[in-house]
């Protein structure tokens, strides 16, 4: 039985570090919320008086950050490569570009 268990285990180990060289496993892709920024509207107003006096005065608004959400989509990685028609493999039948 517990040599049952190592060759399963190691079947896995095998599958695992052949699907990481193909690029066959699964990759993170972002985070699921990318937050928000809200600001209000700002205001802005200028004054002459009678005399010639000038009153310029602005104000920012209030703003409210929500940061992201860590966490993400987990998709199929995509190995870079070029695309063949066949089997391939070590016993060949695929398409030799050249």
């Amino acid at each position: 039985m517990n040599s049952l268990l190592v060759v399963f285990f190691v079947g896995c180990l095998a599958a695992y570090s052949q699907a990481s060289i193909l690029g066959l496993g699964a990759t993170l892709i972002g985070p699921a919320n990318p937050g928000a920024l809200v600001q209000g509207p700002s205001a802005q107003a200028a004054l002459v008086g009678p005399d010639g006096s000038n009153i310029v005065a602005a104000g920012q608004a209030g703003a409210i950050a929500a940061s992201p959400i860590p966490g993400g989509v987990v998709s199929p990685a995509v190995a870079p490569g070029a695309i063949a028609v066949g089997h391939g493999g070590l016993l060949g039948g695929g398409l030799l570009l050249g």
